[in-house]
């Protein structure tokens, strides 16, 4: 993702939890009147394991987004 496209996006970030809170509200004029279904209850699924890749492994999968840039200190 590029960085400009990156800041775009995450300027909306903040508008983000407004927009969730007012369509919760929403939701809950819309079904304070039609009577509500009882919850199921069918056991979550257990969670996948995280799956770990070394930085190298995704640069070079994903070369048009990742770029490694390695940086030597003078001293």
């Amino acid at each position: 993702m590029t960085g400009p496209r990156y800041f775009a996006l995450a300027q909306r970030v903040f508008a983000f939890s407004g927009v969730m809170a007012a369509r919760a509200a929403e939701q809950e004029d819309d079904t304070s009147t039609t009577p509500r279904a009882a919850p199921r209850t069918e056991p979550t699924p257990a969670p996948e394991p995280a799956q770990v890749q070394s930085v190298a492994a995704l640069a070079a999968r994903f070369p048009e987004e990742i770029e490694l840039v390695r940086v030597v200190a003078d001293g």
